[in-house]
């Protein structure tokens, strides 16, 4: 896949014609999903796909914008084990399934949800496993370009979060990017030294719910150190999801330009100047 151009062209799509998602497509996305490349390969996650109509019926009221639900000719619903990263995970791989769905020509959205077994136990799903995403699944209605906006209040399902264009919309690499200690801004100039241009400008077209961008990276010699805007991140489903997102649009760029990517999640001792609302998630060697 080309992800470059997948994530140039991206855009998050609410209105959906009815057309039903063709069943050779949902195959092939079921397949890569189970094959392709996770945070955490230890973690067992499982897509679960269904049908439009009976699903949107089911899960009004409980999923969505303040319960009013995204409808869609197919959803996708991610399993999980619970264990830890395993919302980071699920924002990797769900991400990256909508890339791959983007590349076989489906429009997607994430729909957020307040209630994870109240949506497990309204879809029948009788499993140990945790639902930890759900994602609609079709073909846009419309060609709408979505830009890099959010209201306050919205969420995955309401936010506009394209990364069609690097407008003003998205923070600058030098309020995204630091170099061994929070506050001293990298430039493109030393992120191009370091051959990690690339990777940072992609990261930074990212989405996020309410299109926060609440990702900070430390650049630390050979390590490149995330932290999360959140005073409670081990709380917060959606921040954890969003992390999961920008490690993915980070290492995926890493992996076709320089070498395959992994992140860690080991404690790191140093002291970086880090405020205290943010949380070090996981660090990648570079």
């Amino acid at each position: 896949m080309d992800y470059k151009s997948l994530i140039m062209n991206g855009r998050s799509v609410r209105h959906f014609k009815e057309t039903p998602v063709d069943t050779k497509a949902l195959l092939e996305l079921e397949s890569y999903i189970k094959d392709c490349k996770k945070l955490d390969s230890s973690i067992v996650i499982e897509p679960k796909f269904f049908a439009g109509d009976d699903t949107y019926k089911r899960l009004y009221g409980i999923a969505g914008y303040q319960g009013v639900m995204i409808e869609a000719p197919n959803y996708l619903v991610l399993i999980s084990e619970d264990k830890p990263q395993h919302l980071e995970n699920a924002g990797y791989v769900g991400e990256r399934a909508i890339l791959k769905a983007r590349d076989l020509g489906i429009d997607s959205c994430w729909v957020s949800y307040s209630d994870r077994d109240m949506v497990k136990k309204t879809l029948g799903l009788e499993t140990d496993k945790e639902v930890v995403a759900l994602i609609a699944l079709g073909y846009g209605s419309k060609e709408v370009k979505v830009e890099h906006k959010a209201k306050t209040g919205d969420n995955y399902s309401k936010s506009n979060m394209s990364t069609a264009n690097t407008g003003s919309e998205r923070i600058s690499l030098e309020e995204m990017v630091y170099i061994d200690k929070w506050g001293n801004a990298a430039t493109s100039e030393i992120l191009e030294e370091r051959a990690l241009l690339d990777a940072f400008s992609y990261a930074r077209m990212a989405p996020s719910a309410l299109n926060k961008q609440p990702w900070r990276f430390i650049v630390d010699g050979g390590k490149v150190v995330l932290a999360i805007d959140s005073e409670d991140y081990r709380g917060s489903y959606l921040n954890k999801i969003d992390a999961g997102i920008v490690m993915l649009y980070f290492g995926v760029i890493l992996d076709v330009t320089m070498f395959d990517s992994k992140w860690g999640f080991d404690n790191l001792d140093k002291d970086y100047g880090i405020p205290a609302n943010y949380t070090v998630v996981g660090y990648c060697n570079i």
